[in-house]
């Protein structure tokens, strides 16, 4: 997989795993990592077809930004972001400017909540497209509800230095579990399919 779709995608938590031009207030979530998914030691292991696994673990939350480390390609990458008991917020397009965190996902959304963020002249739109009402997504041993959230990236978008080669993802998230999966569809049309497993709720 190429690093570009895991560096986004693995902002989770959930790369995990979070508004845009208004700035996120969070004052009033909670940030204790014993309440949130945000707890040191929790982990995200993604897999994709044809590709190697690949392992986010969080090693460090100080008030609810955390650092989490990732191996990839005989390397370890740090990835940062923010995660409260209401949602995960990622500093991607800020290239990691605490002060303008953009929501990834919002566990209270409803279906045509949105966060825009600018990006030069570009506007990045993260919407929730679908909200479960009844479990109904298979997530390992369990069928879970989901929120659904599409993420439209504008051709030409400049992440640390370099174009985007992702145009949209699908990301499904789930309050407990966090990040559930992605579907990644590339400048070229390809699409990969993203799913993860995590300890998060065993650790609750």
């Amino acid at each position: 997989m190429k690093k570009s779709i895991l560096f986004l995608l693995l902002i989770p938590c959930i790369t995990m795993l979070l508004s845009g031009c208004d700035l996120l207030n969070t004052d009033k979530e909670v940030t204790d990592p014993e309440k949130t998914l945000g707890k040191v030691g929790n982990y995200w292991t993604l897999s994709a077809q044809g590709h190697t696994g690949s392992k986010i673990t969080i090693i460090s939350n100080n008030d609810g930004n955390f650092v989490a480390t990732l191996p990839y390609g005989g390397k370890t990458i740090q990835v940062e972001g923010k995660i409260t008991d209401k949602g995960i917020y990622d500093y991607v397009y800020s290239n990691g400017d605490k002060k303008k965190p953009f929501t990834l996902v919002k566990f209270d959304a409803e279906v045509g909540d949105q966060w825009e963020y600018n990006v030069g002249n570009q506007k990045v739109v993260r919407k929730v497209v679908r909200k479960s009402t009844t479990d109904d997504t298979d997530y390992i041993f369990w069928l879970i509800k989901t929120i659904d959230v599409e993420e439209t990236i504008p051709a030409g978008t400049v992440i640390n230095g370099s174009e985007s080669e992702v145009k949209k993802i699908l990301w499904k998230f789930n309050h407990k579990f966090g990040f559930v999966s992605a579907t990644v569809t590339e400048t070229d049309n390809s699409v990969t399919q993203v799913t993860s497993m995590t300890n998060a709720a065993e650790m609750d």
